[in-house]
This record gives structure tokens, sequence and C-alpha cells, in this order.
């Protein structure tokens, strides 16, 4: 009995440390098998689904097209703000960015069609994806704590497939000076994009 306890002690702590070093501290990750041949050297973000946090709107297109950049993985990187004017100014994008994010999140489907067509208006290989879940200044429990979190989704525009996902949220609490709320999403961003396939 004895033993059987400690093998299964010893199992569980095994598979606990694999579970840190396989998420080294983001809630979640998923990595197409794929993704170890997905290359691309042209990458747009789409504007940044910020639900309900307003506040959020642009600073998050521009901390992960800042991040992107600073890693010098791609030749061209085309950020969520010049996507945005794109899809003003060109109605063929417009819908198609439209039916196809609106089928990614009723029916979890990224449309391979639709990506084609968004890869050839905007001379892109690949696609990230970005939404804010949380961007706010609360309490919790009579502490006052600022939390952001985070997901992306990276698709390989030739496809449609989903190379990989990722989400995260971190909170930090504070008495009297707020953290700011760009600093936390761009170190969070950071992390999250050292994980991406490139």
């Amino acid at each position: 009995m004895k033993r059987n306890s400690a093998a299964v002690l010893v199992a569980a702590s095994v598979f606990f440390v694999w579970l840190l070093a396989g998420c080294e501290g983001l809630r979640f990750i998923q990595t197409a098998e794929e993704a170890k041949d997905f290359h691309p050297k042209n990458i747009g973000v789409l504007p940044a689904d910020v639900g309900i946090y307003k506040d959020a709107q642009g600073k998050f297109d521009s901390i992960i097209t800042e991040v992107l950049v600073g890693t010098k993985w791609y030749t061209t990187v085309i950020g969520g703000e010049e996507i945005r004017k794109r899809i003003e100014a060109n109605e063929e994008l417009r819908k198609s960015v439209d039916v196809y994010l609106a089928k990614l999140r009723e029916l979890n489907y990224s449309d391979p069609e639709l990506c084609k067509v968004i890869a050839e208006l905007c001379g892109i290989e690949a696609v990230l994806i970005p939404t804010v879940d949380v961007w706010e200044y609360t309490m919790l429990g009579g502490d006052k704590i600022a939390r952001v979190g985070i997901s992306l989704r990276l698709v390989d525009t030739k496809s449609g497939k989903t190379m990989w996902k990722v989400g995260h949220q971190v909170t930090e609490e504070y008495r009297f000076l707020k953290p700011e709320l760009t600093s936390l999403g761009r170190s969070m961003v950071r992390k999250m994009v050292d994980r991406m396939p490139h």
C-alpha cells in the first residue's frame, strides 16, 4: 500500500513539474503539430476584440505590433491599426474579416477560403487574432487590483489552420499608485510571443 502511494506521489510530482515546465507561467497554451514547419515571413494582426474594455482599444493593437516588430522574426508586420484602415477602405476585406470572425466565434471554425482572401488582400502568410479578456481596475475581497487578460490565436492563412493559441491573465494588487495596464499588457504579450511559432 505504501509503495503504491509513493508511486502515485512520484507520478503526480513528475506530472506537475512537466505541467509547469510546459506552461512557463502561462494559463493556457496549445501548439499544432504542423507549427514546427510553419515559418511565415509576413504577418498581419487583426484589430483586437476588446469587448467591454473600450479603454484598451488602440493601445493593445500598438503593444502587439511593437512586440512583433521587436522580435525581428518577420519581413513585414501589419499591425491592427493598419489592418483596421484597410478594412474601412476595402468592402471585400471588411466582409471577409467579419464573416471569418463570426464563424470563428460561433462555430470555432477557421474558414480556409476566407483566410485566403484576407491573405491576398493584406499580403500576409499568417494572421494573429487578439482578444482582450480583461483590462480593468477593480476591487477583490477589499483589495484594489489591476487585471489584464489576453488571448491570442495564430492562423496559417494558406490552410486556415490554427497553429497556436495562448491565453493568460495577470493580477497586481496596489494601494495608492495604480499599475499601468499598458505595462502589464506589454509584459504579458512579450511572454506569450516568446512561445509563438515563427
